[in-house]
């Protein structure tokens, strides 16, 4: 199962029984099989009509519309499938009265274990233990001494979209409803998708120099190369995501 990534001028979405139909002026349709998209990513100038929505709901499929600048602007949620486990310990924390503490406890363990991942990888060394504040400028003064500040920003907003469509259709296919604990004030989506940007920073800055070093003038990359860089480390970035997920089922079980 893949992702599919829709932009551009004048496309449109409908479904052709099984599948997306996406066409475009002077180009064949094109047909993505609902079986196999894990989720799909969509500029809001797309042009869908309803009953292809209802499909990707139909089978799990978020869809998840990203502005222009690179934030995430709206989602549609796919059906989750019933399952018993994490869904039901996270209904039950919520209900105790000290929920929140508790969890932003857990919150600033599972960071502090990122950020220490990330100085280990790059070598720095801090007085004491690492500071979230003081990690973020450090690297954003990284990127605006190469002159790749609005490009920083840029990226940190798409990349944080992003992951939170990873990890929303990760939660969905495990079950959760996750539209409900945002209304909750409990935003697990959110929360995890930061905890992972971390463990892209040292790459982005990286990329950003590789750039600046090729191009000789650095400007903010492309939607389309930016999911190139996002997807390029997939497969890391899910065996981060399922242990996450995974501590937090074991620290509720405990809870």
């Amino acid at each position: 199962m893949k992702p599919l990534y829709l932009a551009g001028k004048a496309v449109s979405v409908r479904v052709d029984g099984p599948a997306l139909k996406v066409s475009k002026p002077e180009e064949a349709d094109r047909l993505f099989p609902l079986r196999r998209l894990s989720r799909v990513i969509s500029s809001p100038r797309v042009d869908w009509e309803l009953p292809a929505l209802l499909a990707c709901a139909s089978h799990g499929i978020n869809v998840n519309f990203l502005a222009d600048d690179g934030s995430l602007l709206a989602r549609c949620i796919g059906q989750a499938d019933d399952h018993d486990g994490l869904d039901q310990l996270l209904e039950a924390f919520l209900y105790r009265p000290d929920w929140e503490p508790l969890y932003r406890q857990w919150l600033a363990a599972v960071e502090n274990m990122a950020l220490r991942s990330l100085l280990r990888r790059s070598g720095l060394v801090l007085d004491g233990a690492p500071e979230a504040k003081e990690l973020e400028h450090w690297f954003r003064n990284g990127a605006e001494s190469m002159g790749a500040g609005r490009a920083y920003a840029r990226l940190g907003r798409e990349l944080q979209s992003l992951l939170m469509t990873v990890v929303g259709q990760f939660l969905t296919d495990l079950g959760m409803d996750i539209t409900h604990w945002r209304q909750q004030r409990f935003d697990l989506v959110g929360d995890i998708a930061s905890v992972l940007l971390w463990d892209f920073q040292l790459a982005l800055l990286r990329w950003l120099e590789d750039r600046l070093v090729r191009e000789q003038a650095l400007m903010v990359p492309s939607r389309l190369e930016i999911v190139q860089f996002f997807e390029a480390r997939r497969e890391r970035t899910d065996r981060l995501l399922v242990g996450l997920v995974a501590r937090l089922h074991h620290w509720l079980r405990d809870h």
